[in-house]
């Protein structure tokens, strides 16, 4: 199952997707939750809610899709955060020494030059990129992204937990939750 978030008015989403469609349309507010992972705070059904409607609704793919999708924007203190489509980068960033670490543009950092050994040791922060895309593409449709990632990659599934695990440390992906994809 595959879906994605379309913004509606007033900071809402449409839920659409296509395997299997859902009976009615379905509207959600996202938020940022505990940790900073962007979490599902509101429900809209147009039409007549059913029991199966209310249970073909996938609040975990949802989120999983709002965190693949959406970033939190920067917001001054006691404001509430603003949610923006979330940018991919377009080209893998130029090499140097010393610059600018750009998860997100609003959240941009200052990077200092890594020493000689550092740069030895490790894989660049274009292969952690693609790591998040590949690994939130998976959290979409499946309960076990970081197995799919391995599987596509052929590593031990270890390897792809540690993998992922070190593109969150690095900013890539948003906070994990215990026990769920996403």
């Amino acid at each position: 199952m595959r879906g994605r978030l379309f913004p509606v008015a007033d900071d809402w989403y449409e839920w659409r997707q296509d395997d299997p469609p859902l009976a009615g349309t379905v509207q959600v507010r996202i938020g940022v939750g505990a940790g900073g992972r962007l979490v599902l705070i509101g429900l809209r059904i147009e039409g007549t809610p059913s029991a199966d409607l209310l249970r073909a609704i996938p609040v975990g793919r949802i989120e999983a899709a709002a965190n693949a999708q959406l970033a939190v924007a920067d917001a001054p203190f006691g404001t509430t955060p603003v949610l923006n489509i979330r940018a991919r980068p377009i080209a893998p960033p130029m090499a140097s020494d010393a610059g600018w670490e750009m998860v997100e543009p609003a959240l941009a950092v200052a990077r200092s030059a890594p020493s000689a050994t550092a740069r030895l040791r490790g894989r660049p922060d274009v292969f952690y990129r693609e790591v998040a895309d590949v690994y939130l593409t998976f959290a979409q449709a499946s309960p076990r992204p970081a197995c799919d990632l391995a599987d596509q990659h052929g590593v031990p599934v270890s390897t792809a937990h540690r993998w992922v695990k070190e593109a969150r440390r690095r900013g890539f992906l948003p906070p994990g939750r215990p026990g769920k994809s996403g």
